[in-house]
């Protein structure tokens, strides 16, 4: 688990950090990896290292599987929590292998429809775990105003979530008539792709670079001197946690129309075509317009994708 590294990792951190609060003991267990990274990234969890997968057989209680699983028997059935989108059909076998004789979870209503068809299994058999937005995001107090309206891409530096179609973006007139700022996290240089397009980014003067952000608290605070998030993915995603906790910390959410973001709205969600720079121009528009969200529609969107239901969500479930 590397922090910022994705939703899966911030996911099973949010479950494992309510658990312990709710007095169930809880931890995350690492096989065959870098036990180190992980308790360095996470401090407050625990965490249990294996050298060999097949020790996983020997521990008592609830085992959840974080997208995929290993061929060990479990003293009790085990749960699969598919986060990921649905992979290439030349993996299919070994996907289908990882969910046998085990619980499916997913965690969007689109999501678990995708892997039932992928898996050939009834869609009932694929129950749903919605994300939650830490309570950091609603908690956290919003900057003033400014007089340029604040907008930022907080995504991974990958063409699939829309870098390409921000830069666009940037260089249409339109946008030289709006009065707003375009902030750039460069998070993502974990691989080769990210480290590609960040050394394309430097000295670009379209934007503000900022280096990414590795915990929650930070995060919060960079949303909110934020006004408006952009999530333009051009694939599928199979939910989108982002616009979750941007909406929580107050900010409008600009975000392509397909896979799970649909389903993350909390009221401050806009949606528009993909692939498309001037939807998303048209989309920036008409948030400005709105003006910034008021203190009864983020205390409205707080009360969507909670860290407390998603955890009796999970433990209804097993």
């Amino acid at each position: 688990m590397v922090s910022g590294a994705g939703g899966s990792e911030t996911f099973t951190a949010g479950h494992v950090r309510e658990l312990l609060r709710q007095g169930l003991a809880a931890q995350v267990v690492v096989a065959n990896g870098n036990l180190f990274a992980s308790r360095s990234d996470f401090p407050d969890i625990p965490f249990l290292g294996f050298s060999d997968e097949r020790e996983i057989s020997q521990l008592e209680g609830d085992i959840v599987f974080v997208n995929r699983a290993y061929d060990v028997p479990t003293k009790t059935k085990a749960t699969i929590l598919l986060h990921c989108v649905v992979p290439s059909k030349l993996d299919r076998k070994a996907r289908m292998r990882d969910v046998q004789g085990k619980n499916i979870l997913a965690t969007s209503i689109y999501n678990a429809q995708q892997w039932a068809l992928y898996l050939g299994v009834p869609s009932g058999d694929i129950r749903v775990v919605m994300p939650f937005a830490d309570p950091a995001f609603g908690s956290v107090k919003r900057a003033g105003a400014t007089e340029k309206t604040r907008v930022l891409y907080a995504g991974r530096l990958h063409p699939e979530k829309g870098i390409y179609t921000i830069l666009e973006m940037l260089h249409y007139r339109e946008v030289k008539r709006l009065n707003m700022e375009m902030t750039i996290v460069m998070a993502g240089q974990h691989v080769e792709t990210g480290k590609v397009i960040a050394s394309m980014l430097k000295s670009y003067p379209y934007a503000r670079l900022v280096d990414p952000v590795r915990d929650v608290a930070s995060m919060a605070v960079l949303l909110a001197e934020t006004d408006i998030l952009l999530m333009p993915s051009v694939f599928e995603e199979p939910f989108g946690m982002l616009s979750v906790e941007a909406q929580h910390a107050g900010c409008r959410v600009i975000a392509s129309s397909l896979g799970g973001l649909p389903e993350t709205n909390c009221g401050l969600l806009t949606l528009v075509e993909q692939r498309n720079p001037a939807a998303l121009i048209a989309g920036i528009k008409s948030a400005i317009q709105l003006g910034a969200a008021t203190s009864g529609q983020r205390e409205r969107a707080t009360t969507h994708f909670t860290l407390t239901k998603s955890v009796s969500e999970l433990l209804a479930q097993l």
